[in-house]
């Protein structure tokens, strides 16, 4: 009878408290799917493929990298956002999905409400972008052409409401020319339809045109940001061009709301040492995406509403909001 009485109650303080159970090691007892919403071969998809595999290491479970390309990350993201919160179902997004979509697209979620932000790993800086042999040297003669051929530049970016397409549009709006933009599903796509003549320019993470700006087969001709980057120091940023729209973005690790707090906290520690892997730090380095300083979660969500509320207003300037 004593002992009936003791498991009934273990089992019923188990029920009441869930956080115990998963604070005793249960935590993972199976796969864990990690959803990229971008094509496969981007910076954000070899980041994570690296991270995952480190990840693996520590949590004793396959962490399993799934592509869901859509929308610029924002398919993915809800799809993560409205998942069990168990910890099994996570998400790496860049933080414009967070802090510029909303603005542009109906969403089904408040992704900043619906979602728990675990760690920002890696920085996301953007180039602008040409073929070489074509006529376009730099950013200013980009806009000196849309100046005098209206109607017939294009620029291609990785998705509707992304950094680089907000930034391309205020360049477009300050100077008061037109330039259409392409939506592709990635940075590498982005990059192809530059080469291909497709588009007359294109703006995205390096990862993109790297491999065709070492061939010598596109130029970079403008950096995104307040800084020059290290791979190339004789690229100037928009900043210095005259166009303050530095916009950072973070690649972040996010599950659903109410994670239990034990499932977060090992979710945060595992992918951070995993962060910190010879393998990762050299991807990383490689695609341009370190970030020296990490973000978790508490600092992590002030990030995120702080910069839905910048990207707010210049998405009303720039009259791309909802209608």
């Amino acid at each position: 009878m004593w002992v009936r009485y003791v498991s009934a109650l273990s089992l019923v303080i188990m029920l009441a408290c869930p956080a115990l159970v998963y604070g005793q090691g249960a935590f993972p007892t199976k796969p864990i799917q990690v959803y990229v919403g971008m094509a496969p071969g981007g910076s954000m998809d070899l980041l994570t493929r690296a991270l995952a595999q480190d990840a693996r290491k520590y949590l004793g479970q396959e962490v399993i990298v799934v592509n869901k390309p859509g929308a610029a990350g924002t398919s993915a993201a809800i799809q993560v956002a409205t998942a069990k919160p168990d910890g099994y179902t996570l998400c790496v997004t860049p933080s414009t999905t967070f802090t510029a979509t909303p603005f542009i697209t109906d969403l089904s979620v408040d992704l900043i409400k619906e979602s728990t932000p675990i760690l920002g790993f890696a920085k996301f800086d953007v180039t602008i972008f040409v073929k070489t042999d074509g006529p376009i040297k730099g950013l200013k003669d980009l806009i000196e052409y849309a100046r005098q051929n209206p109607g017939k530049v294009t620029y291609g970016t990785p998705g509707i409401g992304t950094r680089a397409h907000l930034v391309m549009a205020a360049i477009a709006l300050q100077e008061g020319v037109k330039m259409s933009h392409m939506p592709f599903a990635g940075d590498v796509p982005t990059a192809t339809a530059v080469l291909g003549g497709h588009v007359t320019a294109g703006a995205c993470s390096p990862a993109g045109p790297i491999a065709h700006v070492e061939a010598g087969t596109l130029k970079i001709i403008a950096v995104v940001g307040n800084e020059r980057m290290d791979a190339f120091p004789n690229i100037p940023t928009i900043v210095e061009l005259g166009y303050p729209y530095p916009l950072p973005v973070v690649h972040f690790l996010h599950g659903p709301r109410d994670l239990p707090e034990p499932v977060e906290k090992k979710l945060e520690d595992v992918f951070e040492k995993a962060s910190h892997s010879a393998a990762f730090e050299d991807i990383a380095i490689k695609n341009m995406l370190y970030l020296k300083k990490h973000l978790f979660g508490k600092e992590l969500a002030a990030f995120l509403v702080d910069q839905k509320a910048k990207t707010g207003e210049l998405v009303q300037k720039l009259g791309m909001g909802k209608k």
